[in-house]
Parts: C-alpha cells; structure tokens; sequence
C-alpha cells in the first residue's frame, strides 16, 4: 500500500476553484486529505468539486466571499459541521482583477486598496481567527499561507499587492509565534511567478500570452524558467504534512531562485 501522507486530514482551501487553489486541492486529495474548497464563484466551484470527486477524491464545495466575515465564519461552520475537524487551512485566496491595484500609489483609490487589503489581509486573518480555535481544541494544526515575491522585492505598479502579501507574511509569523506551544504550526510560501502546467485549471485569461512569462520573466530566475501551479501545490504539501513537523514560522521561497539573484547584467565576459 502506497503512503499518503496526509490520509485523511481536512484541509480547507481557500480560493480553490482555479489556478493555485485547485492545483493544491488536487494535489491534496492524491495525498489522501479530505478537501474543502472555498470560492466566490459558485459555478467554479461546483465543477472544481466535480472534478475532484471524478479523479476519485473527497471534496465538498462551500461558496465564501472572503471580503465578508459572515461569509468565512460560515464556511468554517459549514466545514466543521460536514467533517468534524479542520486540520490544515491554506490561505490561498488573494487579490484579483480590478482588487489586484495595478497603479502606482498616487493613482491607485482608497476604494480599490481597500477590497485587495479585504480579499489578501482580512481574508486569512477571519479564516485563522475561526479556524484555530477547532485547531486548539485538537491539539494540532497546519496553515499555509500562499504569499509572493512582492512582499519582499518591489515590482512595477504593485504597490497594493505588495503591503497585501508583506502583511500576509507577518500574519504567517505571528500565528507561528502564539500557537506553537499548542501543537499549530503556520508557514508561508513565497511565491514568484507561475503559469498553469499540463491540466491545470487556468485562472488566465483564455488569449494570454506566456511568452512574457516563459521569455522574460523566466530569465530573471536562478532555472531559467518560471514554475507551476503543480511547484506550489508540492511546496505546501511538504509544509503541511509530517514532513516538515519541525519547521514552523518559515517564509519557504518558490520562485526558481528569483529572490536571491541580483538582477544585473552579465558580466563574465570583460571580468575574465
């Protein structure tokens, strides 16, 4: 018999009905976890549920604005009543569309800074809030946050999406700090760019181009090349599993070496 690591485990995915999000639940679910998906659009969601359950996993769909703390206080209610238990929450959901800010700072609105800090900030810290409480009546618990390279290099016109993830990380390290003598442990991944890989459930436009991503982008890395959906999943897999039971607080880059290269030209051929 093959071992799953996370057999039978509940882990409720936040912003799952694409993209990152299912990748994860995906990923989850051949692991052996029991898979909560959480998602604004009820039709994404319904068919990631399908999906999930066709491929032969376990998985409910329960719709959660995560800018509305009446909605994830439900979906941690939903989740509890249905399983019993929550014992791995993935803060995946973060800012999109018109709430991803892409403006510089004097152009960009209150109104629209506010719906990122919403969707990125107040999103995991509700779902930590009601869902730690279940973690501490069990006597153990894993989160991971899914941040990004913006919390800690500065990129063009992101300056919202950038305090949103900084922020993320901070929550990452105070929930590490004030529940490891309770048996939770919380880590965060630092995220560069990703594309969908071979049957991933894309959240891109149908008409994108990855030819900035694959070209451009991908030189700035260490690899040559930007990663997956499926490197995140198998990142917060490690982090939510037994495997990684004696790290806690850690920022765990997945972005190809990006963070640690100087972004300079090459200059071996006059050094030599």
């Amino acid at each position: 018999m093959s071992y799953l690591p996370l057999s039978g485990k509940v882990t409720l995915i936040t912003g799952s009905a694409g993209g990152i999000g299912f990748a994860t639940a995906q990923r989850f679910a051949a692991a052996g976890a029991r898979i909560i998906l959480s998602s604004r659009d009820r039709r994404r969601g319904i068919e990631a549920e399908t999906a999930l359950r066709e491929s032969g996993g376990e998985a409910c769909f329960i719709q959660a604005d995560m800018c509305r703390e009446d909605d994830v206080c439900g979906l941690v209610d939903a989740s509890i009543e249905r399983f019993g238990t929550i014992d791995v929450l993935i803060n995946n959901a973060g800012p999109s569309g018109e709430a991803f800010g892409l403006s510089p700072i004097h152009e960009l609105s209150t109104d629209v800074f506010d719906q990122s800090m919403h969707v990125g900030v107040y999103g995991p810290f509700w779902c930590c809030k009601y869902v730690l409480p279940h973690m501490l009546a069990q006597g153990d618990g894993a989160i991971v946050n899914i941040s990004a390279i913006a919390a800690a290099r500065a990129l063009p016109l992101m300056g919202a999406y950038a305090m949103v993830k900084a922020a993320l990380n901070a929550l990452g390290r105070q929930v590490a700090n004030d529940y490891a003598a309770q048996g939770i442990r919380c880590n965060t991944l630092v995220v560069g760019t990703v594309r969908p890989g071979t049957g991933d459930v894309s959240t891109l436009p149908a008409d994108f181009d990855h030819t900035l991503l694959d070209d451009e982008i991908g030189k700035t890395t260490m690899l040559g090349h930007v990663g997956t959906y499926a490197d995140v999943a198998d990142a917060a897999l490690f982090l939510a599993s037994s495997s990684s039971k004696y790290i806690t607080g850690a920022e765990l880059p997945v972005e190809g070496g990006a963070l640690a290269k100087m972004q300079y030209p090459d200059y071996s051929t006059v050094l030599k």
